[in-house]
Parts: C-alpha cells; structure tokens; sequence
C-alpha cells in the first residue's frame, strides 16, 4: 500500500517506474497472467475510481487541508504536458512540508480539477484513504497503461465503484 511517507519520500515513483519497466518487457494483453495477477493486486490497494467532476469536488470539500501541486507521474515524465493533482488531508500536509505542493482553499483546489477538463479524473488511496486526486495523462499514467494491457484496474460504475452514492456519478 501507497503511504504519505513514500509520495514525499518519492518512493512511489521508483514504483511507477517500475510497473513501466515490466510493461515494456512484456507484448499483449497481461489479463489473467501471472505478471498480470501480481500488478493488479498492487494496484488494488492503491484502489483507483474514475470521477467525475461532481464527485471529486465533493471528496474536496469533506476534506480538511487541501494542496495542489505537480501530478506525481509526471516527475518522471517531464515531457508530458501539465496537469496537476489535489492532495487532500495528511498527504497534502507531507506534500507542503516535502515542498512537492502548496496548500490551497477548497474552492482553488476544485478550480485545479476544471483547468483540465479533457484530462480523466482519478482518485487513489494513500495509507488507507482517498487522498490523491489527479487529472490523469493517460498515455503516460500508470493506471491507463495498464488498463490498455488489459488489466482492469480503474473502478467505473458498475464495477464495484461504491465512492460515491449516486449512480451516474463516476464516469
């Protein structure tokens, strides 16, 4: 499981590289394989859930603290465009304190969502809850890149999505 300590540490991108160094090894679809099988259950604990723009105001606005900074993938993909994530509660305060983010209000950190409207939406849990929302580059996400090797790991309605309580929210 993700905690604060290895976003701030930057330990979650020796992950991230990681995964993109066995999805570079390997040709095909990884469904129901054993490389498959093992990047599924990492990321099951990360459990990723596709938002809409409703729903990822509202997990902002149950928030305490609120920081914004540079999507976490793209420190080791300088060459995508920017967009940026919201970090809410303890891990925005080790994303100030790590100097990785700065804090916002709640109403700036929505603001940051709506810059990139053509960017997917998806919240991650960090140390056990949803703390990290970002406007996702799939082409180079690792999420995306997985599920485009077909392994399922983005919860959409319908498949087990329970964030959020109206149906229709999640995208």
């Amino acid at each position: 499981m993700a905690e604060v300590k290895d976003y701030t540490t930057g330990k979650v991108l020796d992950g991230i590289r990681q995964v993109f160094r066995v999805l570079a090894s390997t040709e095909g679809s990884l469904e129901n394989s054993q490389i498959g099988d093992n990047l599924l259950a990492a990321m099951r604990q990360l459990d990723p859930r596709l938002l809409t723009t409703e729903s990822a105001s509202r997990l902002i606005r149950e928030s305490a603290k609120c920081a914004v900074g540079e999507r976490v993938c793209r420190s080791a993909y300088k060459d995508t465009p920017l967009t940026e994530s919201v970090f809410l509660d303890e891990l925005a305060e080790g994303m100030v304190d790590a100097g990785k983010a700065k804090y916002v209000t709640q109403e700036e950190a929505i603001a940051v969502l709506g810059m990139y409207p053509k960017y997917p939406t998806i919240v991650s849990k960090v140390s056990g809850k949803h703390m990290e929302i970002c406007n996702t580059w799939p082409k180079t996400c690792v999420y995306w890149s997985q599920e485009r090797r077909g392994l399922k790991c983005i919860a959409r309605p319908g498949r087990g999505c329970g964030l959020v309580a109206e149906e229709g929210d999640l995208v």
